[in-house]
């Protein structure tokens, strides 16, 4: 997979040109060809409303990342005081909040990669690599840069057979989990849950390299933590930080993921992706705009923090086409709702 291949496709005339080059319009051209048609046009009275959402704030996405990071190393920080100070059934309580609460840190992260990964931090400069690395690329594991690789041949071929996301979705039947009742999908969850695991990392490209980073990242907070209260809270935060990004993270994702596409019944990028658009995408399986997929699958250079303003503005001006068609759930992996009425 080339280190080349980052461009959106296909692109669009209504598209910002600050997307384009003469270089990434040919290779658009081109791998557009492998995957599925983008399916909805853009509307001409909001080609403006596209304009202003393409523009990056380096500025709030830094805060976000950081904002996550901190309150990550805060809870596992948290937990591990309390089994110093408080009476054990109730730091286990704790614990066990910690750790789901550190899965959804881990999901919000990953979720600042993936927007890097579309250099929706900086669109030029060397700043959305190198920020996005260290506060949410090394605390799970990966790196932007290796992230990209795989994902932007997602974008680029979406649905056909070098589109990674679909490979993951035929071994690990993921689009079977949709509907479910909550002890099946639990069921389903465990069953899958070690294999797909170590897939996702194979998948996004984690080196040893960048376990190495990961493992000097959680080292420096391990360390200061052991320098601010002492060697054995910052042992047993560890712990934490392992069970959550380990356990909670995975099953968290993998709702997220399975709730992302519908490769079989889709048969172009708009019917073949789903908007999450619940409360619980949007504080725990989606955080920071990721619910929004159908848009992000149409205009993936529309950063986190513009999204979801873009969605209900689409909304409200083409309810004849955006509106009625788009494909949604409202509540985890229920079955998929057409249009916004329903």
């Amino acid at each position: 997979m080339s280190d080349t291949l980052y461009v959106d496709v296909p692109l669009q005339p209504e598209d910002p040109r600050e997307w384009k080059s003469q270089a990434q319009e040919l290779r658009a051209t081109e791998t557009a060809q492998r995957g599925l048609p983008r399916g909805y046009k853009l509307p001409a009275a909001a080609r403006p409303i596209l304009t202003a959402a393409a523009k990056t704030d380096l500025r709030r996405s830094t805060l976000t990342a950081a904002g996550d990071a901190a309150m990550f190393i805060g809870a596992g920080v948290a937990a591990a005081v309390a089994h110093v100070v408080l009476p054990a059934p109730l730091a286990w309580a704790i614990s066990l909040v910690a750790v789901v609460f550190l899965g959804r840190c881990g999901r919000a992260l990953e979720c600042m990669v993936h927007e890097a990964s579309h250099r929706n931090w900086q669109r030029q400069g060397h700043w959305n690599d190198l920020l996005a690395n260290v506060l949410a690329g090394f605390p799970t594991a990966s790196q932007v840069g290796e992230y990209r690789r795989s994902h932007m041949v997602h974008h680029a071929r979406l649905g056909s057979e070098d589109d990674p996301d679909i490979i993951r979705y035929e071994k690990f039947d993921l689009e079977a989990m949709t509907g479910l009742s909550g002890g099946q999908l639990a069921k389903g969850v465990v069953r899958r849950l070690p294999a797909y695991n170590w897939s996702w990392y194979t998948t996004i490209g984690t080196s040893p390299t960048t376990l190495a980073l990961s493992g000097a990242w959680f080292a420096v907070v391990a360390g200061v933590t052991a320098l601010l209260a002492s060697p054995s809270v910052a042992i047993v935060a560890w712990l934490h930080f392992v069970v959550g990004l380990g356990l909670a993270l995975p099953v968290i994702r993998m709702l997220g993921e399975a709730g992302e596409h519908r490769f079989i019944a889709g048969d172009t990028a708009f019917n073949a992706t789903i908007s999450n658009l619940g409360w619980a995408h949007r504080w725990i399986i989606h955080p920071h705009g990721d619910g929004h997929h159908s848009l992000h699958h149409l205009w993936s250079s529309v950063p986190h923090h513009q999204i979801r303003k873009m969605h209900l503005t689409l909304a409200k001006i083409d309810r004849d086409n955006f509106a009625s068609m788009i494909q949604w759930r409202k509540k985890v992996l229920e079955n998929v709702r057409t249009g916004l009425d329903a």
